[in-house]
Order: structure tokens, then sequence, then C-alpha cells
């Protein structure tokens, strides 16, 4: 699905060996606004610049910042007993090289709790009355022409929903005026930062700062479950994510380059209104999808290979996390079917697990592994019994990375347990991303491991290799009943017979 033409701005010409171009396609009917639209008013395949219009309706859905903020801080000190006032820190801007700075992208911590995406603040929250004091950089007048004016006091306060706010540099002022003689807390990784910044202006030595994990604990446990604010924030950028991967799909052709498909995820998303993505793309072709975090993105895509693509774009901080596996060509061959449909019955299996209460490695994975094995022993990867697989850790040679990760405003999200949950509850949001992967690493040692090489069948996973990996990925909403598949729910496909649909679309 894309937006009309009456959503879009007129086509630049794209200048490359590789044209995202197709033949006249038929009327179609826009999904966002009903328009019917004939061929001849429409530009080349995906080439119009796609606007953030296209996506305001799940943007508008997103409450304000300073609402959202709000209700975060509310969260974390419900969790925090300790009285005094919390202190925590926002990221500065970090050099590139020379004077050029690298893209800005908030501290998650602070951004949750402020809001705030630009560069040099700071807050104080009065952990039993809930006081919130901005705190902001006063910037040197002549960066003005260079910079913009900065906003008063008064209107930072305003857009943020701030008690109070004042220049940082008029900290340590601020904090004996209105809470001398209360606990300082910080996040563990900003003690030493705020130490040296109040240190060296402050008269008498500095305030103490106490690096605090009961802090640190409440607002993991508040990240890990979502607010309804939050959770429309993930919706968005799926949204967005989802037409930039099938845009990918559409547009590629045998002979180009990996970071071309790339480029069209940014073009997308980019024109989304989504200046970030939540993580460096993954944009494998062929052999190159054995390798788990493939960045390079520079190979040529043959056209009998499989792509495999994991690409996300964050809003607020919030990101998407969406990997799918398609076909150069356009049509799956009988072999790469038989794999990608093993990994979409393990991915099926293990979210109809994804359940209030259950106990992650026991009612999810553990489940979830004993299907892989199976169909390890169908697809004539592996030798034996499922009890004799699982023992030796057979799947794990397929699939060396875990079943899935708590997503939110890092893309391995935080939580008191870590990266992955404990037990699942209402509010999670956790990725299904089951996998197969023929990673020479893991494989060469286990065919001259003693007790492994009799479970594997080594001329069938040689005749497979060419295909590198398959993944699919998915981010899942855990609710009080059953579960929410925000991703298929922004419109993202993974059926076989609609992968190959959405590949040929427009052409």
């Amino acid at each position: 699905m894309r937006p009309c033409g009456l959503l879009t701005w007129p086509a630049r010409t794209y200048v490359s060996q590789h044209r995202f171009n197709a033949r006249p396609t038929a009327p179609f009917r826009c999904f966002l606004c009903g328009h019917i639209e004939s061929n001849r008013h429409r530009n080349p395949r995906g080439r119009a610049l796609t606007t953030a219009a296209a996506y305001q309706d799940t943007a508008d859905r997103v409450p304000s910042v300073k609402q959202q903020a709000a209700e975060h801080r509310k969260h974390v000190l419900a969790k925090f007993q300790p009285a005094g006032v919390i202190v925590v820190q926002g990221k500065k801007d970090m050099a590139r090289n020379s004077d050029v700075m690298q893209p800005f992208r908030q501290d998650s911590n602070f951004a949750y709790l402020t809001g705030i995406q630009s560069p040099g603040f700071a807050c104080a929250i009065d952990s039993e009355t809930g006081h919130f004091t901005l705190l902001a950089p006063k910037l040197d007048p002549q960066l003005v022409v260079w910079m913009g004016a900065q906003p008063s006091l008064e209107d930072l306060a305003a857009e943020y929903g701030a008690d109070a706010c004042a220049y940082i540099e008029d900290f340590d002022t601020m904090m004996a005026s209105n809470h001398n003689g209360l606990s300082i807390y910080t996040l563990p990784e900003n003690a030493q930062n705020l130490q040296e910044l109040t240190g060296k202006r402050s008269t008498s030595g500095g305030l103490h700062f106490s690096k605090s994990n009961e802090l640190e604990d409440a607002v993991s446990a508040s990240r890990a479950v979502k607010t309804d604010a939050d959770v429309a924030c993930l919706r968005h950028a799926s949204a967005v994510s989802a037409q930039a991967h099938m845009a990918m799909w559409r547009g590629c052709q045998a002979g180009m380059h990996e970071h071309e498909l790339e480029a069209e995820f940014l073009r997308v998303t980019l024109g989304g209104g989504l200046r970030h993505t939540g993580y460096p793309s993954i944009v494998a072709a062929g052999r190159n999808a054995a390798t788990l975090h493939y960045d390079q993105n520079n190979a040529l895509v043959g056209k009998d290979e499989l792509v495999l693509v994991d690409a996300g774009a964050e809003y607020r901080c919030f990101t998407a996390d969406i990997s799918r596996t398609f076909p150069v060509s356009g049509n799956f061959t009988a072999a790469q079917r038989d794999l990608y449909s093993a990994v979409l019955q393990v991915q099926e299996h293990a979210i109809s697990l994804y359940q209030k209460g259950k106990g992650w490695k026991e009612e999810v994975i553990r489940p979830s592994r004993q299907l892989y094995c199976q169909l390890l022993l169908d697809l004539g990867l592996a030798k034996g019994s499922v009890d004799a697989l699982l023992d030796n850790d057979i799947d794990k040679l397929f699939q060396p990375h875990g079943l899935g990760h708590f997503l939110g405003m890092d893309v391995h999200d935080v939580s008191p347990s870590g990266p992955v949950p404990e037990q699942l509850q209402a509010g999670h949001v956790v990725t299904c991303e089951p996998g197969l992967y023929f990673v020479d690493h893991m494989l060469q040692p286990a065919y001259e491991h003693p007790q492994k090489r009799g479970l594997l069948n080594q001329s069938v996973i040689d005749s497979f290799r060419p295909f590198g990996g398959i993944r699919t990925e998915d981010n899942i909403l855990i609710q009080p009943q059953g579960n929410h598949n925000l991703t298929e729910a922004a419109g993202m496909v993974k059926s076989i017979e609609d992968v190959e649909a959405a590949c040929k679309a427009g052409s």
C-alpha cells in the first residue's frame, strides 16, 4: 500500500544505473484518502517523495510531548521511594570531525522523563512533590546567527510542562535556594558528568550526587511497561517503517547495490517525517545474511538471491524493529519457500505464546525451540530426535540469537531483568524474530564435534548455504487478554503469497 499523487510531491529524476521505474500501472484507489488515480497521473514506481501527511493519521493519535513525559515521570516516582531530588542530564552535542557535529539523538532516559530532543539540557525532579525544573543551556548570543534564536525560559517551561525553568549555569544556586539539605539522586551514568559540571563552578566544591541503582530500576521498570502514548509512538514508527520496507521490495532489481535499497528505505522514512533510524539498517543479500549484524550494505544483489532487511525508524525515540526476507526476482524458489515457511511457522507459533503471565524461558522459548528442532528434521538439515537436538543445542547452530527482546526507546530496550523479559506483562512490547542461517563459523566446528556431527546432514546444509539466512521479525504488544501485532497492524505483510505480490506491485 502507498499513498496516491494527491499526497505526494512530484518526483525528481533518480540518477542511477538502476532506476526505480516500472511499466504503467492500472488505476488504483489510495488507501489513505480514497482518491482513484489513473496511471497517466502517476509518477514512476515509488519515486514520488513520500510526505509526512501520508502518515498523519497515526501521528495525530499521539498525545503531546509534555503529556507523555508527565505520565512517564508519574510512573517513575511511583516506583522510586527515597525522598530527595532526582537530577538527570541529557546528552551534549558530540563532534564528528573538526567543527562538524554528529546528528544529535537524545539519551533515552532523559527523553523519557522530559520529551526534550535538543542537546545540553538537564532536569531536577522532587521525588515527593513531582515538582519538575527544566535546566536549559545558555547559548552565546553570537551563535544566534548560526543556530537561530533560543526560546525563552518561559517558552521552554510551557512547551515541556515544567513547573520552573532555569539556566543550567544557575543550577547550584537554584538547588541551594529550593532544595537545600535534600539528598540528590541521579542515574549511575550521569553521576560523574554532573559532579564535574557543578564542581567546576561551585565555590563550595560542588554538590554531591548519589548514584542510585534504585532510580535506575524505577526508570527501567517504567520504560518496560508502555503507556498508551508510547504505543501510539510505536504504531506511528511502524506505519512509516512498514511502507519503507515494501518500497524496497517494489524497487529491487538484480544488479543494484544493497545501499541503493537502504537509500530507498531512508527516502520513505525521511519523507514520512522520521529523521532517525533506531539502529544501523541491515540490508544483506545472499550469503551476507549469514552475518547477523551485517551493515556494510555495499554488495551487488543477485537475481536469484534473497535479501534480508532489518530496519526500523523511530518517532520520539521510540523505534520500530522489523525484519523481512524477500526474493529479488519477486518469486521464492521451492527451496527458499521451504526455509521461509519453516521460519514463519516458528514465528506464528511463538507469537501465540506471547501472553500475559507466561514465563519467558519455559513457556515461550522452550516450546518454540521444540518446534524449531522438529522443522530442522522435516527439512532434512538435522537427524535424530527433537530431544537429541535440544540436548546438543543444534537449533542454536542455525539461530545463534534469541527469539526476541524488549522494544521501545532503545531497540534492545531496558527492564529490571535486562533486554529480555522474565515473565510477560501487559504493556510489554517484545519482538518475535526467529531466523534460520547458515553460518560457517557455527557449522564447521559442529561438523567435527563428536556428538553434534552425527545430528547434522551436511550435504543438505550445503545445498541451502547460498541462501545465507532468513529472518522474520514483528513487534508484539502484550495485552491484558492476548496480544497485538503492531507490525501487521501497520500493513506489513509476510506470507509467501503476500510478499511476492508486494514485490511485484506496480510492475
